[in-house]
């Protein structure tokens, strides 16, 4: 729908470079929220049907969230929050594992907590103890309610409330499989009305 109404403005509007410089930019950033859509959903039917490949290889995983912060950029800047990087006591930074679906799951994430903070900042984490590694992502936004945590990485679940933001809830699902996937587990600490 947002492509669809920024086409008709910015042809309604053709002679006013401002406007169609604007109205191209918000194209854009709705076709790759779009393609990241499709995407997600093409891959949970992948997943569910036991088709999902893993490509693994070694990588730093510093470098990477280095690269998705980087990303992230223009959201943080858009949402007017504070965004923090911080890496404690990481000795062994190179994983073997699938690149592309860890930075899916970054970018899940990283959405979130973004989309759902109006004021204070994201933080997100690495560390390390013995040889594995915890990343956290961390954020000050309106927190998630008890009965909502158990359903949280369920498909289509959305948490709702008076700070429902647009989304179709398949992302903390596709997390979920995921970090099962590699053979990872992932865990949500919140309470209502705090960060």
């Amino acid at each position: 729908n947002a492509i669809v109404g920024l086409s008709l403005l910015t042809e309604k509007n053709a002679d006013d470079p401002t406007i169609v410089r604007e109205n191209l930019q918000k194209m854009n950033r709705a076709s790759n929220h779009l393609l990241t859509l499709i995407n997600d959903i093409l891959d949970i039917s992948k997943v569910e049907s036991g088709k999902l490949n893993m490509s693994p290889v070694t990588f730093s995983i510093v470098e990477c969230a280095e690269n998705l912060v980087t990303i992230s950029q223009p959201m943080v800047k858009e949402k007017n929050i504070d965004f923090r990087f911080h890496i404690d006591r990481v000795s062994h930074e190179y994983l073997y594992a699938d690149q592309l679906r860890i930075n899916q799951i970054f970018i899940n994430l990283l959405s979130n907590a973004i989309k759902y903070t109006e004021k204070g900042e994201v933080t997100i984490t690495i560390d390390q103890k013995d040889k594995d590694v915890h990343i956290s992502v961390a954020d000050t936004g309106y927190g998630i309610a008890p009965e909502a945590l158990s359903h949280l990485f369920e498909r289509y679940y959305q948490v709702g409330g008076e700070h429902q933001v647009s989304g179709t809830g398949i992302g903390l699902s596709l997390v979920n499989n995921l970090v099962e996937l590699h053979h990872a587990s992932i865990k949500v600490n919140s309470t209502a009305g705090e960060s």
